[in-house]
């Protein structure tokens, strides 16, 4: 008896179909990526169950000829490419041949459509039961595809245990739906869970329009633009500023030629840019969309057969254009936090439901069409799977309104991004001092703006930049000056460690120490600003420099780990900065604003707290009635 046999066709059909179609999420995403293909301008999404029971993908595309739609079901039958040439070179979302053979073999599918151009055609229908045809029918139909699955994992008991509550399994397909929007904001789109709307985006053509549909309003006025074209690539985008950080990952989006996509390049060039020029402690991440426009043979989309992880031939070239693009849009202006009230609620809607298919996208309650008709009362499911589904961002500012899809697109709203100037362009003649409020804030003023720099954070960046530049010269970064009589310094057990450890961290901070003997060092040269403190009777060169010794054990037993170089260097800048309630006269003030905005970075102090904050001068006479 052979031991090597052809599995039968249903059979290699559902070990597919394992591959392809893992939870409800997956038979959205194909069938979503289809309508897309099919060139449709607006999408819905019917639901039941979180897709278990229910999902019906209904589309304005061009739809599909009788012989198109039987083939369709074929394993491996595919109009997107030809040759194996084409697989190196994908335009398209969708391009395996998988996907509706795999979900048809797992489900109850019926797929009505109407090929485009042809006003005489009458539709097809066709319906199967795991994966087996049943009837090929011509119907009425509107031009477009819609295709309904019923019963996903029916027979195959053994996946469908494995599929999580509806609450749960909904929440995917929501943020699936959000990513959708956001790649394609030219396209309406519209999510139903049973007869309420979950989420919807209007499809003008404004991806700042889809970020305010994904994100909130509250977010998205935390936006700043990416723009980065070079080495023959595009990045475009969104990222928020560190006024709108979250807790977790997901509200981070990466795109190649409009497919969503994971990739640990993509992903660390964003940290690390965004690091570069905020310093983020514990587990906060920025909003970002990341939309990386590349020659398709740069790019292998076909890695995995979910089709969501991509590799680059010139991994390094992505990298650095992601990296070169937020580190510019944060340092253009993105990080100079506005005086300003949260936006007001956006005017009804004016635009009319466009003419072509005006019921696509309007749902009147109807039946599930599933097969299991056991009643249930829905109310209170819908209010937790829907609150489920809001919770990784910040609000819903639509919450309530009518979905009314644009026909075409329309003229981009205005931005709701901050759009605070770029101070590296800055100098005291354009950036004037004017006082010092409180012996904490020095007020400035732009032609544009009122403006306020914290002036203790603001020595801090200063500082900092210094020590690191002195640090990376291989010398002290900030001007140092030898003390006449040295000192000596006594610590305890613990801090003696720390100090023996960091020595030469301190030397580029501007403390010379040497050990002298148990738990003591001398100190012969202090910088030359804390000397100066002495003199002023602020704080002896002694005292700044036990505060940092101490600060430095601290995070160092906190964090049960030697504490990196860089750490020392900003826990430096911050003892050595002049502080909240020091007195400073206008030259000081002058000469501390003119070395911040010399800066690399005048926008954060190293801890990531913002150092410049701007009033408009529109929000200012609009306060005043002008």
């Amino acid at each position: 008896m052979a031991k090597v046999e052809i599995l039968d066709e249903n059979t290699a059909n559902q070990i597919a179909a394992g591959e392809v179609v893992e939870r409800p999420a997956a038979a959205v995403k194909e069938l979503v990526e289809n309508a897309l293909d099919a060139g449709a301008r607006q999408i819905l999404v019917e639901l039941e169950e979180g897709g278990k029971y229910l999902i019906r993908v209904t589309d304005d595309g061009s739809g599909m000829s009788r012989e198109d739609a039987v083939l369709s079901l074929q394993r491996h039958a595919t109009s997107k490419i030809r040759t194996v040439d084409d697989l190196f070179q994908i335009t398209t979302m969708g391009f395996r041949g998988e996907a509706l053979p795999s979900i048809a073999s797992v489900s109850q599918m019926t797929i009505t459509t109407k090929v485009a151009g042809d006003n005489e055609a009458a539709g097809v229908q066709i319906r199967c039961a795991g994966g087996l045809l049943e009837e090929v029918s011509e119907v009425g139909a509107r031009t477009g595809t819609s295709i309904t699955v019923e019963n996903l994992f029916y027979n195959v008991p053994a996946r469908l245990k494995f599929l999580k509550t509806s609450s749960t399994e909904l929440t995917h397909i929501v943020e699936l739906m959000q990513r959708f929007a956001l790649a394609r904001p030219e396209v309406a789109f519209r999510l139903m869970h049973g007869s309420g709307e979950v989420f919807a985006a209007p499809g003008t053509g404004s991806a700042m329009d889809a970020c305010v549909h994904v994100f909130g309003r509250e977010t998205a006025r935390h936006l700043v633009p990416l723009d980065y074209d070079g080495a023959g690539l595009q990045v475009t985008g969104f990222i928020s500023t560190p006024s709108a950080l979250k807790s977790s990952r997901s509200a981070q989006h990466t795109f190649v030629n409009t497919r969503h996509v994971r990739n640990k390049a993509v992903t660390r060039a964003l940290d690390e840019a965004y690091k570069s020029v905020q310093t983020l402690h514990g587990t906060r991440y920025p909003a970002a969309v990341v939309m990386v426009q590349i020659d398709p043979a740069q790019v292998d989309v076909n890695v995995s057969p979910t089709k969501t992880e991509v590799r680059f031939t010139r991994e390094g070239d992505i990298y650095a254009a992601v990296y070169k693009a937020v580190q510019e849009a944060l340092m253009a202006g993105g990080l100079v936090p506005t005086l300003t009230q949260k936006l007001s609620s956006p005017a009804p809607s004016s635009r009319q439901e466009p003419e072509e298919h005006p019921a696509l996208l309007s749902v009147p309650p109807r039946p599930a069409g599933n097969t299991r008709q056991e009643p249930r009362d829905t109310t209170a499911f819908h209010e937790a799977v829907i609150e489920r589904a809001r919770q990784p961002f910040d609000d819903d500012p639509f919450e309530g309104t009518i979905f009314q899809p644009a026909p075409v697109p329309v003229a981009p709203a205005p931005s709701l991004s901050a759009n605070g100037g770029d101070y590296r362009q800055h100098n005291l003649d354009s950036l004037r001092v004017l006082a010092q409020t409180r012996n904490m804030y020095i007020l400035a003023q732009t032609d544009t703006a009122l403006v306020l720099i914290d002036q203790h954070i603001a020595h801090e960046r200063v500082l900092y930049e210094q020590l690191r530049a002195g640090a990376e010269g291989g010398g002290a970064g900030v001007p140092t000056q030898r003390l006449m009589l040295p000192f000596t310094l006594e610590v305890s057990k613990r801090e003696a460690l720390v100090v023996e450890n960091r020595l030469e961290d301190l030397r580029r901070a501007g403390f010379d120490l040497e050990p002298f003997g148990g738990d003591s060092f001398v100190v012969r040269s202090v910088p030359a600003s804390v000397a100066q403190k002495h003199l002023k009777s602020q704080g002896s060169p002694e005292e700044v420099l036990r505060e940092i010794i101490e600060e430095l054990v601290e995070k160092t037993v906190s964090r049960r780990l030697l504490l990196p170089a860089e750490e020392v260097l900003i826990t430096a800048s911050c003892k050595m900065a002049v502080k909240a309630g020091d007195p400073l006269s206008f030259d000081e003030m002058n000469a501390l604003v003119s070395d911040l905005l010399k800066s690399e970075n005048p926008y954060t102090c190293p801890h990531g707290r913002p150092i410049i904050i701007e009033l408009p001068n529109g929000d200012l006479d609009r306060k005043f009635g002008r």
